[in-house]
């Protein structure tokens, strides 16, 4: 399972057929990404030439019209399929630059991100 191996921030279940919202993240995201059961990642672009579309790592679109982005972080499937089943995550529209630290000092890893959906 793909949750024996990754961290995410929670998982749910959901029935093949029905809508599901994914609220992946609290902030503007410049891109969701999933990695499907098979361990195929895939990236939905909010901005850029493949706005709206799912992408493999090749660069091939994937049918995307069961989806829709809801400002600022939010990912609704229309009608839930079990090739839905991933884990769901996000990249930020806007990245910090690292920070220097003084020699000694360390920053906590933040909480884990992502949402594992199952789809029966």
């Amino acid at each position: 399972a793909i949750g024996a191996t990754s961290a995410f921030a929670f998982g749910f279940a959901a029935d093949a057929g029905k809508e599901v919202t994914l609220p992946v993240a609290q902030e503007k995201v410049k891109a969701f990404t999933r990695v499907l059961k098979n361990g195929e990642k895939q990236t939905y672009n909010i901005v850029g030439p493949n706005k709206g579309t799912w992408v493999d790592a090749k660069g091939k679109k994937i049918p995307s019209s069961n989806f829709v982005f809801r400002e600022p972080g939010t990912l609704v499937i229309k009608k839930a399929t079990k090739g839905d089943s991933a884990v769901y995550d996000y990249e930020p529209l806007v990245t910090l630059p690292p920070t220097i630290l003084p020699p000694g000092a360390h920053i906590d890893p933040g909480n884990p991100t992502g949402i594992e959906l199952t789809v029966n």
